[in-house]
């Protein structure tokens, strides 16, 4: 489909049409894999990335499980929603605390406005105000940080891991 010619109501309706179908496809979403899109022969959903982002309770307590029978044995959940502002101030300093703390900690997010799978999520974990961030250590719930206070959520994570922050290597 070729977009109309330059002028009028034309052009605006291929535009919005063009920007529902987006959002229909789900176009502005960004690629996460999950433990079955790797298969099983894959890696773990929480050894993909960084921040990994979580979208049903049974990938949340196999998470909190993991922490309990194998190293990382703390987990960061964050809890968060696509129009809260301090969610998205903290998410630059989320991913650099997950690369300073790699093979330490693992990180996952739970955007909470997603879908109903992601709001259950919230409510099972009695979320009340975003962002929050709940810390596990070997499969128990060991702390929490509210709001955007990235120096304490540092501080929290060097004390339950039992080392400093260190800026990533750049290999």
């Amino acid at each position: 489909m070729t977009p109309p010619g330059p002028g009028g109501r034309c052009w605006l309706r291929w535009i919005l049409g063009f920007l529902a179908l987006q959002v229909l496809w789900g176009g502005s979403r960004s690629f996460t894999p999950t433990r079955s899109q790797w298969g099983k022969a894959g890696r773990s959903a929480v050894a993909l990335a960084a921040v990994v982002d979580v979208t049903t309770a049974e990938e949340l307590d196999e998470a909190i499980a993991k922490t309990a029978q194998e190293e990382p044995n703390v987990l960061i959940v964050g809890y968060s929603t696509t129009w809260c502002g301090p969610c998205k101030l903290m998410d630059p300093k989320v991913k650099e605390l997950s690369e300073m703390f790699e093979g330490k900690a693992s990180f996952l997010k739970v955007m909470g406005d997603k879908d109903a799978a992601r709001m259950q999520i919230m409510k099972r974990e009695q979320v009340r105000t975003v962002p929050l961030y709940q810390i596990y250590k070997d499969g128990q719930k060991v702390g929490s940080v509210s709001g955007a206070d990235a120096e304490r959520l540092t501080s929290k994570i060097e004390q339950h891991t039992g080392m400093k922050a260190t800026q990533p290597s750049n290999s």
